[in-house]
């Protein structure tokens, strides 16, 4: 990835990379899926940030969760980032864990909002002093693009860049799907790509080609924003 990073023409350090996990259902969590997805965004932070990933979870609200320490990314992936799968019977006991009493607290896995994700992390990263990479997990969308679009023309010009991330056979049509038709409409709004490939299971050992095209997109928009003197 650091390989990758350098020929994009990205240097480690100039960059602020932030997951954002959706907690729209718990099913992702009982797999391999978000664990996955962790990973590659901590490799991401590796080779851009000089420090792991914020991270945050949304459901109906958007919450940020404890920071990944150094060395103990495996400790944090058994804490916040798996479920213990549902019992078929009710009076069977399920093994607790920081992320389930979580999950109760703030409602998550009972739907949840990409447009009050997006406006919430728009309020605490917009005045960045250095462009953030959102790497933006998505499970459903439904009814939200007007409230998606309108969120995305407020974040044009702010030093964010929005990589939606989704799973090719479970995301229906959206306006994600329709980024060109938003550029058209709304030439600002140059800071935001969709990948519905993200959840691929591929080996940490991807080819450089393959780590390059996962952050292409970024490295281009910030290339063109500092030509522009916007970041």
């Amino acid at each position: 990835m650091r390989l990758a990073a350098r020929v994009s023409g990205l240097r480690k350090g100039q960059s602020k990379v932030v997951l954002v996990l959706s907690g729209d259902r718990r099913a992702p969590f009982e797999g391999d899926r978000i664990r996955r997805t962790v990973r590659r965004a901590v490799r991401i932070a590796e080779a851009l940030d000089s420090r792991p990933p914020d991270v945050w979870i949304y459901g109906t609200d958007c919450q940020r969760l404890p920071a990944i320490q150094r060395g103990s990314l495996e400790t944090w992936i058994a804490d916040w980032a798996v479920l213990a799968k549902r019992p078929v019977f009710e009076e069977s006991r399920m093994k607790d864990n920081p992320l389930a009493r979580f999950g109760r607290d703030y409602g998550l896995f009972k739907g949840g909002s990409v447009a009050g994700a997006m406006e919430v992390l728009r309020k605490e990263y917009e005045t960045s002093r250095v462009p953030v990479l959102v790497l933006f997990h998505v499970e459903s969308m439904e009814g939200e693009d007007s409230r998606v679009a309108r969120q995305l023309e407020k974040a044009s010009g702010k030093p964010l860049f929005w990589q939606f991330l989704a799973q090719l056979d479970e995301m229906s049509w959206s306006v994600l799907n329709r980024l060109d038709d938003v550029r058209r409409e709304r030439p600002r709004i140059t800071n935001a790509h969709y990948n519905n490939s993200w959840d691929m299971d591929t080996s940490a050992g991807m080819d450089t080609f393959l780590q390059y095209a996962m952050i292409k997109p970024y490295a281009r928009w910030v290339r063109e924003s500092r030509q522009r003197g916007a970041v």
